[in-house]
């Protein structure tokens, strides 16, 4: 969508993902409950997104091997383990006829137009081992996170749009849902946080530019107020995330 955060934003919303976000758990323990017993005796990963590298690293003990695609290179720059490659390079340009057990893909399909998502689904299948699986995990159409978004926008991306695409491919397919959610230990924090899911998700940087001034105050003053109800009790400040994660086999 374009740049609609300065650096330093997207440096802090970026560390408290990081930090804070429960998603890797929630998938190592769906993998490791649902999947792992339906692979081969060394089974291997491809990881496409992996940012940070922090899923990678939940899974890492149940994997001989793990490849990482990832195209900021900043993102993954810190990830370090002996039995994982990385590339750096968008899923579009990777190449390869390597199939593996099991083929990530998690909060990433915000980023691909909803025209282009049957052809990069079936990219994603085309490198699954048979009997493996392709396990797609994005933000679900309910919860905190999706109101604070809908105050926003209406247009946009969750869960149900891909249950909604794979039914159209005839895909058999498994729902999982969970609940992820991230944390901030000030306000400021926190509604930098909120900037990062409403501006990144809601605005492109053409339309955030054609706002006026009083257009642009405001959405900060929404952003603010949305922000300060995120403190608990605790003086904690927490947005709550569901998640699904949905499971596609390859026959």
């Amino acid at each position: 969508m374009g740049i609609t955060m300065s650096p330093q934003e997207y440096a802090v919303a970026f560390r408290l993902l990081a930090a804070t976000a429960r998603h890797p758990e929630n998938i190592e323990r769906v993998v490791r409950e649902r999947l792992l017993h339906r692979f081969t005796s060394r089974p291997t990963l491809l990881d496409v997104g992996a940012g940070a590298g922090r899923v990678a690293e939940r899974l890492a003990p149940y994997f001989e091997s793990l490849t990482l695609l990832e195209p900021n290179r900043e993102q993954v720059a810190g990830f370090r383990l002996e039995k994982a490659r990385v590339l750096v390079e968008p899923f579009e340009h990777h190449r390869s006829e390597e199939k593996y057990d099991l083929v990530l893909c998690s909060h990433v399909l915000y980023h691909v137009p909803l025209a282009d998502w049957g052809a990069f689904i079936e990219r994603l299948l085309g490198c699954v081992k048979p009997g493996g699986y392709c396990v797609i995990v994005m933000a679900a159409g309910r919860g905190p996170t999706y109101e604070l978004c809908r105050d926003f926008s209406e247009s946009l991306l969750f869960g149900e749009h891909l249950v909604t695409t794979l039914r159209r491919m005839r895909l058999p397919h498994e729902v999982v849902a969970t609940m992820s959610g991230f944390r901030a230990k000030t306000f400021e924090e926190m509604y930098t946080l909120c900037r990062f899911f409403v501006l990144e998700g809601c605005f492109t940087s053409e339309q955030l530019a054609a706002l006026s001034a009083d257009e642009a105050r405001l959405l900060d003053e929404k952003l603010q107020l949305r922000a300060e109800r995120c403190r608990d009790a605790d003086e904690v400040y927490r947005l709550e995330q569901d998640e699904d994660l949905v499971l596609i086999p390859r026959p």
